[in-house]
């Protein structure tokens, strides 16, 4: 019994934020290619979360469902059929969670759907906190492989192995056993239960009760010993006390480091003297050598200052002597720019007055042209209103055209006429009346003469009598045929005011005749009022009126240039010709004033900055002989160097003084010594107190009869132990028995392997030949045999895991399908690590298990899987 998914509808569900469907899945092979993160594992993961997890959970895994960043109820619906029948479910998580499913029996929803579901596809419900527990979700849970499971060569759940081996109990054989080994077994299984639990076999009820009986004993009696270890460690703690505070007190009052802290504070004082020797003599060598350094620098800055004078007195002499030279060649410069600019005036004069002649001449001509072009289009205007006389005709006949359409009915209705005329003519009865009065037709006079019959006539008689008088009913529908045809033919001619239908044919003639007129007329008039660039104006008859109507024609000549534009032109060049080179003359001659007076700028400057160095050095020079040892400068110097030598040999007698006794070191010896002081005195306190505290807990605990509590915690504790061993060999009595008659079931239960492992061997042969799989007692696949050779799956390849985790799968959903399970085949990204032998192979297995129940193909490779042939289905 296959299970078809039909349609998906995700929403608020990770990527898919709006409402998304997924729809037009078939019974057959239904294949998804699409690039990565576009959602197809995202699919997988809707449908299970649909089917396998309950809608009012809140787990981490359901709050993954959530879009990032948004705080909205994930929702998938399902369109599916289970054997037949159609199923729809919807179910919302987090936010107003709900579940609804519909079918066969009608609709259900809450945990009644959710029960409902569970029934219909066959797994069990478990609280799936960040995962999905792929154990739970019976054979579905092993057939929809995710992208991090393809690898996995796994065995089936518990619930998914005991519905395979119900399934393949009749190949195998009865389990051992039948209504007797079940009775014994439950009696065991009772009996053992008041020592274990049934699934993990750890203690419980009487073995469980007298394990806490032994705990609580060795607490018991643990806690007595500790007590009394406590009250004995307390009475040598206490003795302990005593004697090192006696130790302390023989210290404080003997004080061992009198004599020695007398000695040092003698020291320290020595000390103290010797370091003030040393600051006074460094004082003094800081004075001596700043009153030196200021000496010498007087001496050299004087020295320098001779210097800069005289380098400032020899510049100023040659930036002086070199101006003289250039002043004559600046004034020369200046008279040539000075000439040029007034022979560039003369030249931009001569141009301007050229250029106003010149302007005002082609001002006229263009007023000449103008006036022409006005002409010329009032004469084009009297052509056009000539052509334009000629359209009202041919738009009178273009408006009374009558349409093919209306031309096609009238030819219809005109040839039904004639056909149902022709026809009651050749089949009706002809009628004649001889030398009768008095005789009425449908009650009108009936004159002598003959007619045709073709419908039916009431022919009255004189006295009152009536002749009734039927043609055929062929005739008869012919005549109603005929009637309709011409009255359509009348209605068509009316409505466009003509006779006959030649009329409205000769009206459609002419206006497609005028039509073919009023376009040559059309182009006639174009081609009368072309654009005109000159004057702004477009093409065509109404730009021409409205131009014309605008630019009516002007009275008298125009005046004509006074000189032609040619020799004006020629005035101009010669004009700008000069003024260029005018122009250029005045340029050159600036450029040469430049040149001048910027190689006269450094003298200068050069000049002036040598004064302001005479100037500054002078000022220096002053002020150096101000100074209180400028006069004498030379012996005071020398007097300074040896008043700051002698310093300096003080200053390093007095360092050695200072060297000979560390007060540092000194005063971090006293410090010992009080707080070695200190520290006993402290300790002391503590003692004391400690004492007293200890005192007090010995006083307290020795009457509480601590010894005959720990003998009866040691009663307990044999009692409990003895208890403890007995029930435990009892329990384990139970476990040998029970672990023998499972082992007896387990030996039976492995020879359902064998249906297991040739139904798998059926599709390994088709990827590796010769080999034969092997399962496990948990019917996992353990091993591959080849050529002799046991293979452990987990040693093969990763693409050969790959490809027999499928296989495995296959094999398994035919079993379950063979008993009518509901089974369906999804595998997301499958057979990634496959060569392409493989990949064809696998793929011709995946095509021909489609044959026998659903399979949806999630993957991103579109070259591996584009020839092969399924229902293409677009996310």
């Amino acid at each position: 019994m296959s299970l078809l998914i039909r349609r998906i509808v995700l929403e608020n569900f990770r990527k898919f934020r709006a409402p998304h469907e997924i729809a037009g899945l078939t019974p057959g092979l239904n294949i998804v290619i699409e690039p990565n993160e576009t959602g197809k594992s995202t699919l997988l993961e809707a449908v299970r979360a649909a089917l396998f997890l309950k809608h009012g959970s809140t787990t981490k895994l359901i709050r993954s469902f959530q879009p990032i960043g948004d705080n909205v109820g994930p929702q998938v619906a399902l369109d599916f059929e289970v054997g037949g029948s159609a199923w729809s479910l919807t179910k919302k998580f987090v936010k107003a969670p709900s579940v609804e499913l519909s079918g066969p029996a009608g609709r259900q929803q809450g945990e009644a759907a959710e029960q409902a579901l569970q029934d219909l596809l066959g797994f069990e419900a478990g609280l799936q906190k960040d995962h999905f527990a792929k154990n739970l979700h019976g054979a579905l849970g092993m057939l929809w492989v995710a992208q991090t499971d393809g690898l996995s060569v796994e065995a089936p759940g518990s619930s998914l192995r005991d519905l395979i081996g119900a399934t393949l109990e009749g190949e195998a054989g009865a389990l051992v056993g039948g209504p007797a080994f079940e009775r014994i077994r439950a009696r065991i299984d009772t009996q053992y239960s008041a020592y274990f639990t049934g699934r993990a076999g750890a203690p419980t009820q009487r073995l469980l009760a007298a394990q806490k009986r032994v705990s609580a004993a060795v607490e018991t009696l643990a806690e007595a010993q500790r007590r009394e270890e406590l009250l004995e460690a307390a009475f040598a703690d206490l003795d302990a006390a005593r004697r090192q505070l006696a130790t302390l007190r023989r210290e404080l009052d003997d004080d061992p480091d009198a004599a020695e802290r007398a000695d040092v504070l003698a020291r320290l004082e020595t000390a103290r003297g010797a370091a003030q020797q040393l600051a006074t003599r460094k004082a003094e060598g800081a004075a001596a050598a700043s009153r030196l350094g200021g000496l010498e620098d007087l001496s050299t800055r004087h020295v320098a200052a001779l210097e800069r004078q005289a380098s400032a007195q020899a510049r100023q002499a040659a930036a002086r002597e070199q101006l003289a030279g250039l002043t004559e060649g600046l004034a020369t410069a200046h008279t040539r720019a000075e000439t040029a600019r007034g022979a560039l005036d003369t030249a931009l004069t001569a141009r301007d007055a050229a250029r106003t002649a010149l302007t005002e001449a082609r001002a006229q001509d263009i007023a000449i042209r103008r006036r022409a072009q006005i002409a010329a289009a009032h004469e084009r205007l009297a052509q056009v209103t000539a052509l334009e006389a000629e359209r009202g005709p041919l738009d009178t006949a273009v408006k009374q055209a009558v349409p093919a359409r209306v031309l096609e009915d009238l030819a219809a209705a005109e040839r039904e006429v004639v056909r149902y005329a022709a026809l009651l003519e050749a089949d009706g009865t002809r009628v004649e009346l001889i030398g009768a009065k008095g005789i009425t037709k449908d009650g009108a006079p009936l004159e002598p003469g003959e007619w045709t019959l073709t419908r039916e006539t009431r022919i009255g008689l004189p006295g009152g009598g009536e002749l009734v008088l039927r043609p055929s009913q062929a005739l008869a529908g012919a005549q109603a045929a005929l009637d309709g045809a011409q009255g359509r033919r009348a209605a068509l001619l009316a409505q466009w005011q003509v006779a006959t239908l030649a009329e409205a044919q000769g009206r459609a003639e002419a206006a497609r005749e005028a039509t073919r007129a009023l376009e040559t007329l059309a182009a006639r008039v174009l081609a009368a009022a072309p654009a005109d660039r000159d004057l702004g104006l477009a093409a065509g008859a109404a730009p021409l009126h409205a131009f014309v109507a605008a630019h009516p024609l002007e009275a008298g000549e125009a005046e004509a240039p006074a000189r032609p534009i040619a020799e004006l032109e020629a005035d101009q060049d010669r004009a700008d010709t000069a003024f260029t080179r005018a122009e250029a003359q005045a340029r050159q001659a600036e450029d040469d004033a430049r040149e001048a007076e910027k190689a006269r700028v450094p003298l200068a400057i050069e000049e002036a900055a040598a004064a302001s160095d005479i100037a500054r050095v002078a000022d220096e020079l002053a002020l150096l002989a101000a100074h209180a040892d400028f006069p004498d400068l030379a012996a005071t110097l020398i007097a300074a160097r040896e008043a700051a030598a002698a310093t300096s040999v003080a200053l390093q007698q007095a360092e050695a003084n200072a060297r000979a006794f560390d007060e540092t070191a000194l005063s971090r010896r006293l410090d010992t010594f009080a707080a070695r002081r200190r520290t006993a005195q402290e300790r002391q306190s503590e003692l004391k107190a400690q004492i007293a505290g200890l005192e007090a807990k010995v006083e307290s605990d020795g009457g509480k009869g601590l010894a005959e509590h720990a003998a009866a915690a040691r009663e307990e504790d044999e009692a409990a132990r003895a208890a403890l061993i007995r029930i435990e060999e009892e329990a384990e009595t139970l476990k040998l028995l029970r672990a023998t008659m499972a082992e007896a079931q387990a030996e039976t239960a492995r020879s359902i392997t064998g249906p297991v492992a040739s139904r798998a061997a059926r599709h390994v042969g088709r990827i590796l030949p010769g080999a034969e799989p092997a399962f496990g007692d948990d019917l996992g696949l353990s091993t591959i045999r080849r050529a002799g050779v046991d293979e452990a799956c987990e040693q093969l390849s990763r693409g050969t895991q790959e490809q027999l985790a499928i296989l495995t799968r296959l094999a398994f959903a035919d079993m379950l399908l063979e008993e009518g399970r509901p089974v369906s085949l999804i595998l997301d990204d499958p057979l990634v690590y496959s060569d392409d032998v493989r990949l064809d192979a696998m793929t011709d297995l995946i095509v021909e298990a489609s044959e026998r129940m659903q399979v949806i193909l999630l993957t991103c490779r579109e070259r591996a899987f584009r020839h092969v042939a399924g229902t293409r289905i677009k996310i």
